[in-house]
């Protein structure tokens, strides 16, 4: 009994100088102002949360702007290259219509000597027609008369028939060279025309190339601006995210603090100074009424999990060796700050959180575990580690889900 009772002793005299620590540096211990804090740490957490959402929709955009000005960027490379290539064919058309216009000239050119070769070809036959017929060469008689024998007359008829045959043949041949000429020079022409007009519709197309570029360009100058505007945005949030999560910091201290003034003034007031494994009315109701808090709801084996955790507490060097020090220690269980746990003191705890408080006290526990958590606030928080690429708190602990807690230690 002489050593529980030092322990006691000891208790209350470091409870004691806690409390007097606390009031000295005016952290007020009144449930209105732990439920201030508690909003107010709510709301800087919330900004916190709002700032980052904010900060992530804008990387979003930017990223997306990015990838919108990299398509721009290849867009331009390829009309670039486009316009190169039309400017190629327009130097090698503007080439092959220079041939064919020189073709053309010296087509012209022929076309022109034979017709003037034609034109002298005819002038003299017509002389010779002319000259023949003022002649009379062409009368049969008269040449059979001038002639001086029968081989003579013969001779002229064939001399006379030779040179019509010949302007004949001539004439057919430069006809025809000259058609040949002319119909040569028709499909040159239209060939010239085709030209014209395909170095017409390539010039047309590198206009529209180069308009399409300048669009571009202009489209892609005014993303890069959105780009830097939505980066200098990002830096803002930045400065605000910063801001907020030490506003956030203070202000949790401060719900710290003050939940540790009001967990020791409750603690004063209901007797959290009882030591060891006690089984009195006092220290039941006590852990009876943190596990109507937290349990009420999770049936009998969570119930008899939450007490079974205050025990293992109890049991450990870690922490103090008293139920009512384990449930008073500041911010560790939320009901206690907030006032419930003394207003269900205050009630009496129902008797099937008397029942398990009772076991548990009595070494009756379910589990080994120094901690819990509820599920979806461990998952949570797993996740959230995760996705700032830490540890995940699931990793970093064992344990095993009873209903909607999870209970565990550190590995």
């Amino acid at each position: 009994m002489g050593e529980r009772f030092k322990k006691r002793i000891v208790s209350v005299l470091a409870l004691a100088v806690a409390v007097c620590l606390c009031f000295s540096s005016s952290v007020q211990a009144s449930q209105s102002e732990v439920d201030r804090l508690k909003e107010e740490s709510k709301n800087a957490t919330q900004k916190v949360d709002d700032i980052k959402n904010k900060k992530k929709q804008a990387q979003d955009s930017k990223d997306q702007l990015q990838g919108q000005a990299d398509s721009l960027a290849g867009q331009i490379t390829s009309l670039n290259n486009q316009i190169s290539t039309v400017t190629g064919e327009i130097s090698e058309t503007e080439q092959n219509i220079a041939v064919v216009e020189a073709d053309l000239e010296t087509l012209s050119g022929e076309i022109e000597e034979i017709q003037n070769s034609l034109d002298v070809q005819k002038n003299a036959m017509k002389l010779r027609i002319k000259y023949m017929y003022e002649n009379r060469t062409t009368n049969t008689l008269v040449n059979f008369v001038e002639s001086g024998s029968m081989a003579e007359f013969l001779q002229r008829l064939e001399y006379m028939a030779q040179i019509t045959a010949y302007d004949q043949k001539a004439i057919k041949k430069f006809e025809a060279t000259q058609l040949d000429l002319e119909e040569k020079k028709a499909e040159v022409e239209e060939k010239n025309k085709q030209l014209s007009a395909y170095q017409d519709t390539l010039i047309s197309k590198k206009s529209q190339l180069g308009s399409l570029v300048g669009s571009t360009t202009s489209a892609l100058n005014t993303t890069n601006g959105q780009i830097a505007d939505t980066q200098a945005a990002i830096e803002e949030l930045e400065r605000q995210q910063k801001e907020a999560e030490e506003y956030e910091k203070k202000i949790q201290k401060q719900y710290r603090d003050a939940q540790l003034a009001l967990a020791q003034k409750l603690a004063g007031e209901h007797g959290a100074y009882s030591g060891g494994y006690s089984t009195d009315d006092e220290e039941t109701l006590l852990l009876a009424a943190l596990i109507q808090a937290e349990a009420d709801n999770q049936g009998a084996d969570g119930r008899l999990a939450v007490g079974s955790v205050v025990m293992n507490r109890v049991a450990s060097s870690k922490f103090p060796n008293t139920i009512a020090g384990v449930i008073y220690s500041p911010g560790q269980f939320a009901p206690v700050a907030s006032g419930r746990v003394a207003l269900i003191l205050a009630n009496g705890p129902n008797s099937g959180c008397q029942y398990a408080a009772a076991q548990a006290i009595a070494g009756n526990t379910n589990t080994d575990a120094l901690f819990f958590f509820t599920v979806s606030y461990a998952q949570n928080l797993h996740d959230r580690q995760v996705a700032e690429g830490k540890e995940g708190f699931l990793d970093r602990t064992e344990g095993v889900t009873i209903n909607a807690h999870y209970f565990y230690n550190y590995k």
